[in-house]
């Protein structure tokens, strides 16, 4: 197997972000891979909230998942404003969740702490996290369990909302990489959403109070990124936990991070999602009253994202007496603690796909034909420098 090339990129952003925020050694168990030990993230989190002296914090058990792994809480904070957050309820969607570390150091030093209470719940889903799944140990979306609460995890994160009354709701998410741009010229690297509340879509008073903080961090990290950000599709479901948050009156976002690039680690979204989180509270704390007209317009503007993009696109391969375009993705395949991409062939001549984060035109370069496709469609090709890798 074959380590990710750009990794040494990724350790020194990291020293550079983290310089600003708190010890390195407290966020490298967490934060250097998109996989991490579940148990060791609970230490990096009992240390850091060991750091907090002298100010309010709590960590405490919320409850048990299906398998009994422990689900915790943090609350910070003594304001007045109320905000719930919850990261991980797909167990295979962690950039958030390390993005919440060092947001909640810095919350914690900042003027905020005297102006918010948060409730967070930074892995809700620690049996998804442990079988990196997007589903819970009974193979349960619990992000389509808002209704039927079918899910240990899933009554947790509704009694935290009903006993907290929160007045804003974050609810946090990694995207695929399958979402460009509408003319597929650019992949998108984060996107969020204020979602419906109902079927019709109204924009109700709790969808405009939420548009109106995206539209502000949405410029904020804009000027840190050369990268897409887009707008999330906005199609009623009452079973997402957010739809059904909105529809209840607490303004809900979703923040959907994304990737920029070949950054398959998202070391550069952490840091997008780190600052769309500072930028929001900031944004929450000095909201008066706002131009509903100017909001609207500002929150349609920004870019929707649609299905189009693939990881790799290999254009113009000789087939015959023609040649054909191959569509590959990687999966994300965990073992022994090793989180693994691996490329699956997922296309040929697919329509839908306009862009890929990798193109390779084998009419522009002198490269052989070896695919090694093997079973499942996995595709393995060394001259081209298709491979597997960590």
């Amino acid at each position: 197997m074959c380590k990710l090339r750009m990794s040494y990129i990724c350790i020194i952003y990291f020293v550079t972000m983290n310089t600003t925020c708190f010890n390195t050694n407290v966020m490298a168990p967490v934060l250097d891979k998109r996989y991490f030990i579940y148990e060791d993230f609970i230490s990096s989190l009992d240390t850091l909230i060991g750091s907090f002296k002298g100010y309010h914090s709590i960590k405490s058990e919320l409850g048990k998942s299906v398998l009994g792994n422990s689900i915790y809480n943090v609350q910070l904070g003594s304001g007045s404003i109320k905000i719930l957050m919850w990261s991980q309820m797909h167990g295979n969607e962690s950039t958030t969740t390390r993005a919440l570390i060092p947001f909640m150091d810095w919350f914690v030093k900042s003027d905020n702490f005297k102006k918010y209470s948060l409730y967070i719940i930074p892995v809700l889903n620690p049996d998804g996290l442990k079988r990196w799944t997007r589903e819970n140990a009974n193979s349960v979306d619990l992000n389509r369990d808002a209704q039927n609460l079918s899910q240990p995890e899933s009554v947790l994160l509704k009694t935290a909302f009903e006993v907290f009354q929160p007045d804003y709701c974050f609810n946090l998410h990694d995207q695929r990489t399958i979402y460009g741009t509408p003319d597929g010229s650019k992949g998108i690297h984060c996107s969020f959403l204020s979602p419906a509340a109902d079927e019709s879509r109204e924009v109700t008073p709790a969808r405009l109070k939420a548009m109106n903080v995206i539209n502000q961090l949405i410029d904020c990290i804009s000027h840190d990124s050369n990268h897409i950000i887009g707008r999330y599709g906005d199609g009623f479901n009452a079973n997402c936990v957010g739809d059904t948050f909105q529809s209840l009156g607490v303004p809900t976002i979703l923040f959907e991070a994304g990737q920029a690039d070949d950054d398959y680690y998202r070391t550069e979204t952490v840091h997008s999602i780190f600052k769309s989180l500072q930028r929001a509270i900031e944004v929450i704390a000095s909201s008066d009253d706002v131009d509903s007209q100017k909001v609207l317009s500002e929150y349609h503007s920004i870019t929707p994202i649609e299905t189009n993009f693939c990881d790799i696109l290999i254009k113009n391969v000789p087939s015959g007496k023609s040649t054909v375009d191959l569509s590959i993705m990687y999966r994300e395949v965990l073992s022994d603690d090793i989180l693994y991409f691996v490329p699956f062939l997922t296309g040929v001549n697919d329509a839908t796909v306009k862009n890929a984060h990798r193109i390779i035109d084998m009419s522009l370069i002198d490269a052989v034909v070896d695919f090694e496709i093997s079973t499942g469609q996995k595709i393995i090709s060394n001259s081209l420098d298709i491979q597997i890798f960590y």
